[in-house]
């Protein structure tokens, strides 16, 4: 099995045109696509240059065609979870289908929340519309209403005039009644709108047609249009697992957090189109999501580069490294090379920390830092966090990550364990981590592991991570003795054994078992 070079999830406007540029990039694409475009409810786009008053299915339609001379595939299906593995990601759908990637382009569009406001989902996507711009040329110069279900759409009204000299705006409850005030009334009166502070009871249809709204005075005011702003809820539920960076803004609503060119907050995770703006039209949300799919792919170009390099200089095999592992080596293998790691926490030192720990309290230290992430990740949660390496490189990379993400309360050593032990005198920690501690380096990975647990304050936990452990069965609970440490001294709080999944330099998908042991000190 292999991992795809980028997985698209959506087959929208934004979806389909990031595939396509991506597909003359000569990219490996697979487009995963519910098959409801947020647009699908309206018979005809408009301003769209060059398909003004074409179905919005038609224009997908032919996207799709478009995208077969390229090699890309679509496939209808919906994503149930993305979440990290080793240099990329694993998108599950809720048919159990499970694909891999080196990179997610998220453009799976909102669903729009309509007013709870009887009658008026029967006319969405025709006479009721949020757009005008989209829509406003098809109602002009007709009797327009607007329902205003926040003070944020009395301003959305003054718009809408400039379709129609006949507006009324509709309050849809007592509150934004309460909220209109006298500068307001003032500006509605100048531009000749109406406003109707009875909230609203129904939306009234004739034979099918949109004919008036009914307010809960009993009067029916006859309008041809409606003018309305749900809620945009983005589908993007099945990044939680990545507990990627949002932004909450006032009226519009909680959206991934992206800079200027799409990529969110994980370096293989990017979006576009209205999933992190609702705002977007299509034309825009195509525009938006080709120039996305062009920055991602510069960035899998410079990981191309750095992998054939690191083919060139790297050991053929692990029997081909030294046989001591010192710290020159390691120095020289962080400081030849470009950052190592994603810039993420492991996820299962997340999960098992989270899961056992609680409220986190207390000093922590990691043992073989690499870059940061683990460290950085436990300052976030409230311990004062420690790491450790023995390369310099790998330590200045890490407190570049922190003063980047703005943490505080983390700091980084490039002493090695070794240091660290001559230097710490009486002091130990509460917490100490270690997740693939390379060894030989300073000393064989057993003894460091002891010397690691000699940092562990009664109380506190020692947590390893490790492909290369002491192979007893979780179930037999033999971790304890089996590392060499004193029974009687730690207890067991945690023993399993999980499959890591490896995108391979050429894309192979591989997999390798590791285990993990959290002990607690007596």
């Amino acid at each position: 099995m292999r991992a795809h070079d980028i997985i698209i999830i959506g087959g929208g406007a934004a979806g389909l045109s990031a595939a396509e540029l991506l597909g003359r990039a000569r990219r490996d694409v697979l487009v995963i696509d519910s098959a409801a475009p947020r647009n699908r409810f309206a018979p005809n786009m408009h301003g769209v240059l060059g398909h003004d008053g074409l179905p919005p299915l038609e224009l997908l339609e032919k996207g799709r065609a478009e995208l077969d001379a390229y090699g890309v595939t679509v496939t209808t299906n919906s994503t149930e979870s993305v979440t990290e593995v080793v240099r990329g990601l694993k998108v599950t759908c809720t048919d159990g289908t499970v694909e891999y990637a080196r990179a997610v382009l998220v453009a799976s569009g909102i669903d729009d929340v309509l007013p709870d406001v009887p009658g008026l989902a029967d006319h969405w996507g025709d006479a009721v519309f949020q757009c005008p711009y989209c829509h406003g040329w098809e109602h002009r110069d007709q009797r327009i209403g607007v329902l205003a279900s926040s003070p944020m759409l009395l301003q959305y009204a003054q718009l809408v005039r400039n379709w129609t000299g006949d507006l009324t705006v509709f309050v849809t409850d007592a509150d934004v009644a309460a909220q209109v005030d006298d500068a307001t009334r003032q500006r509605f009166d100048a531009r000749g709108i109406t406003l109707v502070t009875s909230p609203v009871a129904e939306i009234v249809s004739t034979d099918g047609t949109l004919t008036g709204v009914r307010t809960e005075d009993d009067t029916v005011h006859p309008v041809d249009a409606l003018g309305i702003h749900p809620e945009s809820r983005p589908r993007d539920g099945f990044l939680a697992p990545l507990d990627l960076k949002r932004t909450e803004t006032p009226g519009i609503g909680s959206f991934l957090t992206v800079d200027a060119f799409g990529q969110t907050s994980h370096p293989r995770v990017w979006a576009a189109g209205n999933v992190i703006d609702p705002r977007a039209n299509v034309p825009s949300s195509m525009g938006q999501a080709s120039m996305t799919a062009g920055m991602l792919n510069h960035t899998l170009v410079t990981e191309d580069t750095d992998n054939a390099v690191h083919a060139l200089t790297a050991p053929a095999s692990h029997d081909a490294w030294p046989d001591i592992a010192d710290d020159e080596f390691w120095e020289t293998t962080y400081s030849q090379a470009p950052p190592r790691w994603s810039g993420r926490p492991n996820p299962a030192l997340v999960r098992v920390l989270t899961e056992e720990l609680g409220t986190p309290r207390g000093r922590a230290v990691d043992i073989g830092s690499g870059e940061g992430a683990d460290a950085i990740w436990l300052a976030t949660q409230g311990w004062d966090a420690l790491g450790v390496e023995v390369s310099a490189t790998a330590a200045r990379r890490s407190r570049d990550a922190a003063t980047a993400a703005g943490v505080d309360g983390v700091t980084f050593t490039d002493t090695g364990l070794v240091g660290l032990l001559e230097s710490a005198g009486d002091h130990t920690f509460d917490l100490v981590t270690a997740s693939y501690l390379h060894a030989p380096s300073q000393d064989r990975r057993s003894s460091l592991l002891l010397s690691a647990g000699e940092l562990v304050a009664p109380g506190g936990h020692l947590f390893i991570l490790s492909h290369v452990m002491p192979d007893a069965a979780p179930e037999e609970s033999g971790a304890v003795d089996a590392l060499g440490f004193e029974e009687d001294a730690w207890e067991l709080v945690r023993d399993e054994t999980v499959e890591r999944t490896i995108i391979g330099f050429d894309g192979e998908i591989g997999g390798h078992p590791d285990r993990i042991v959290l002990l607690r000190r007596r």
